[in-house]
């Protein structure tokens, strides 16, 4: 496989030749097979997401949103890049000219890479372990889950009235790295992600041995998540469903023990250490850098929300040992670094609270709780557990938004969560960050809600319009 690996690190760095096919670079092959092809988009590993970043996910968000707190310590602040601790500030630039935006670069290496793939799969010869509907099924696939996570990072929120003038992010469909365009709309960016999701949605199977391979599980999750953030709460509900009925009900994590209480870091009963193993993942994508050397120190507001005597969750991933200095620290609590489940592709839980939400805004009490008592059932301890039974829409959508919180601790959503729900008054809300003895706020629907394009993005590309926050 490391022969079409490194091809593809040739081709995307090859920005000085009009062409990256012209010439074939010595000691490398052109893939021409549908297995070539899918082997590309097999190439992951637990460290780097892989050499053609296919499945990676964004991580600068999460400095950004109401679940992180960032200590002042001198020796806990060491560990973050600078952009992290300006993403932290929501300033005007977080990747400076000498910085790359490795979140922006891998999602654009991905998109390339399946540009290339769905541009050359007809003429391909069949053989191998791959089949062509897979291969386009999947790239199709990777290039939708990409898209939505970059307009929904550097542009506004989806919005029904304005999404056909909103500026969304360059929409490239070719596969000559040297193309530069300006940038889409938002409702253009969303046609496109709905047209390969379809693609995909025609191609794939119901299952995959590996959960680095996209099904049409994932298909409909990520259909389920689009229309959560659009607001067609019918749609959402119909696909969140589709979704769960094939990969079942969420992993009871009552089945899993942490070796020595309260250090989840030093291993967990019945968890693999390979994070595209956890448990609930229908499609694992992980592995971009980060911007924390020490994974996330939970903030007051999310440690407030869980019950640390009977959330499994809490229980099996929150710790208050710090590995990387060595001493315990009773002042913090963070995400155990190895084993928590932060997968921010699509996992059972998440459809599961999907459909609850999605339900309950229809007006579905019944379903809403049927959907939201499945999931509680998976995460809470057996002895002390009973259902939730409110029946009041309003009450219950807020016990519902509690519960995704938890559920979706540190899996990349929370800051589109926090884009979405400001667009309603009753759940719009000031964040605040602070830092070395300064206090940085922001409002709801501010711009800082959408990422700066990175300054290199900028100057070498000047049809890309940078974000302003005036």
């Amino acid at each position: 496989m490391k022969k079409y690996i490194y091809l593809l690190i040739v081709l995307w760095t090859a920005v000085s030749c009009s062409n990256f096919l012209d010439e074939t670079p010595k000691g490398t092959l052109i893939p021409q097979t549908v297995n070539d092809f899918g082997l590309m988009l097999d190439d992951y590993d637990i460290y780097g997401g892989g050499q053609n970043k296919i499945v990676m996910g964004p991580t600068v968000i999460a400095m950004m949103d109401d679940d992180v707190w960032v200590s002042d310590s001198e020796e806990k602040l060491a560990r973050y890049q600078q952009a992290g601790l300006r993403a932290y500030r929501w300033e005007n630039t977080i990747f400076t000219m000498s910085e790359d935006d490795f979140n922006y670069n891998d999602f654009y290496h991905c998109i390339y890479i399946c540009n290339y793939i769905l541009n050359n799969l007809d003429g391909a010869e069949e053989g191998g372990a791959f089949t062509k509907d897979y291969v386009r099924g999947a790239a199709s696939f990777h290039r939708a889950y990409a898209y939505f996570c970059l307009v929904n990072m550097y542009a506004k929120h989806w919005d029904a009235e304005t999404a056909e003038t909103d500026l969304g992010v360059p929409l490239y469909l070719g596969s000559n790295i040297n193309d530069q365009v300006g940038r889409a709309t938002v409702a253009e960016v969303y046609d496109q992600i709905f047209k390969d999701l379809e693609v995909a949605e025609s191609t794939l199977n119901e299952t995959e041995s590996l959960t680095t391979r996209p099904t049409l599980a994932a298909v409909y999750g990520l259909y389920a998540r689009i229309y959560l953030y659009q607001g067609k709460f019918e749609e959402c509900w119909q696909e969140a469903r589709k979704s769960r009925e094939i990969t079942g009900e969420p992993e009871d994590y009552s089945s899993f023990y942490v070796y020595t209480p309260g250090l989840p870091d030093w291993g967990i009963g019945g968890m693999s250490y390979m994070d595209w193993e956890w448990p609930d993942v229908v499609i694992y994508k992980g592995g971009s850098a980060k911007l924390s050397a020490g994974d996330y120190n939970l903030s007051t507001e999310l440690i407030g929300l869980f019950n640390k005597e009977t959330d499994l969750r809490w229980q099996l991933f929150v710790t208050d040992y710090d590995y990387y200095v060595m001493t315990p620290g009773s002042d913090y609590y963070r995400i155990a670094a190895m084993y928590h489940p932060n997968n921010p592709g699509i996992n059972v839980g998440e459809m599961w609270i999907t459909e609850a939400e999605a339900l309950c805004r229809e007006g579905d009490i019944d379903g809403a709780l049927f959907a939201l008592n499945t999931l509680r059932k998976k995460r809470y301890v057996a002895a002390s557990y009973t259902d939730i039974t409110e029946r009041d829409p309003e009450t219950l959508l807020s016990l519902i938004l509690e519960e995704r919180r938890r559920e979706l601790m540190f899996k990349g959503m929370r800051w589109f969560d926090l884009k979405r729900l400001n667009k309603e008054p009753r759940f719009a809300k000031t964040v605040t960050h602070e830092l070395l003895g300064e206090t940085y706020t922001l409002e709801p629907n501010s711009p800082h809600y959408v990422l700066p394009f990175p300054s290199k993005v900028i100057a070498a590309n000047p049809l890309i319009k940078q974000n302003t926050y005036e």
